[in-house]
């Protein structure tokens, strides 16, 4: 071989090499959601913690029974995240703000009405293409168990639609470990079609427990590895987000009604002012202490610290999924992100 051909011969593999090295960077790095809404700190979240994130969801719009979207455009988010290169997802949601909750007869008339469903459709398209927007996050909860087959084909529909405009569609669903037809939340969703017509399907592995149940972890461990086993047996798995939560409960042991949500730094404040002395379960890999307030009642926390949140993020690489997402921005702290960042990136 002359030296002509040897000097060929390595500049091309250095090529190759330098190609697989940068491939294989990209195809590792994971998708980190943050979830914003109209609150203010939602906006200095961002600003703030932009390095750490690569995409967000505006939790600001839902749509009503003729299929019209309502809502309006976060505009201060979407400006920065253009400036810092951060794909923007649109939240459309069923949350009602005349029952204060996720309306399933909402649901069920913009899925089965297909003058209503087209024009929802195309809404969204409109919405995309007026915004900026990446892609499109349909958050259907409290969907009527005997409409799970309409939810699905809703669910293509809808992902048809926009994929001809180049426009992505993510899907939320309730995190399960099974499909169990008993379980009224979560069987609505089946994961296999979802996961076929969708971009994305992120899994809400959150809300384990919550001001509505009895005390306990927001997001065990055992309880998320049990949802992402079922999540990636049906869906492929680099189509799978899972779900973080910048925040935990209060359980009032006193009275059910004080039963409260605490955002991440609610939760350090409450730390301090009880003078509690958090601990570390091993069985849900999550933190919890106890405390009494001023009128007497008896409390207990339970929440994630950066320890927990690092632990449970590196899940992201152990499946092998697409990436993690955050609910939500606005009252979280440095090292929060710095902990997801460590375990998205081990």
């Amino acid at each position: 071989m002359t030296m002509k051909k040897k000097l060929w011969v390595c500049m091309a593999l250095s090529a190759i090499i330098v190609f697989f090295t940068y491939a294989k960077a990209d195809a590792a790095e994971k998708m980190v959601l943050g979830y914003t809404t109209w609150d203010a700190a939602s906006d200095q979240s961002l600003a703030a913690h932009h390095e750490y994130i690569n995409s967000i969801a505006t939790d600001t719009f839902a749509f009503n029974e003729n299929g019209n979207i309502i809502g309006d455009s976060p505009d201060n988010q979407l400006a920065l995240a253009k400036k810092y290169n951060i794909k923007t997802w649109a939240v459309i949601s069923n949350y009602s703000e005349a029952i204060q909750d996720f309306d399933g007869d909402l649901a069920s008339k913009v899925m089965k009405n297909a003058t209503i469903k087209k024009r929802f459709a195309s809404q969204l398209v409109k919405l995309a293409k007026e915004h900026g927007y990446h892609g499109v996050n349909i958050d259907f909860e409290a969907v009527f168990p005997n409409e799970r087959a309409d939810y699905s084909s809703f669910i293509q529909y809808v992902a048809d639609t926009l994929k001809k405009e180049q426009i992505q569609t993510m899907v939320s669903v309730p995190a399960k470990s099974a499909d169990d037809q008993e379980d009224e939340w979560s069987w609505p969703y089946d994961y296999a079609k979802i996961g076929r017509a969708a971009d994305y399907v992120q899994v809400m592995t959150y809300d384990e427990h919550g001001s509505w149940s009895e005390p306990g972890s927001v997001a065990s461990m055992g309880w998320i590895t049990s949802s992402l086993d079922f999540a990636v047996q049906e869906i492929r798995a680099d189509k799978v987000v899972m779900g973080i939560p910048a925040y935990g409960y209060d359980w009032d042991e006193t009275n059910q009604e004080n039963n409260t949500m605490k955002q991440w730094n609610e939760i350090q404040s409450l730390i301090k002012e009880t003078g509690a002395r958090p601990v570390y379960d091993k069985q849900t890999a999550s933190m919890t202490f106890s405390y009494v307030d001023q009128k007497g009642h008896q409390h207990v926390v339970w929440y994630e610290n950066e320890d927990t949140v690092e632990m449970k993020s590196r899940l992201s690489v152990e499946y092998q999924i697409a990436g993690v997402s955050v609910y939500a921005l606005g009252h979280e702290s440095e090292s929060f992100w710095q902990a997801v960042q460590k375990g998205t990136k081990s």
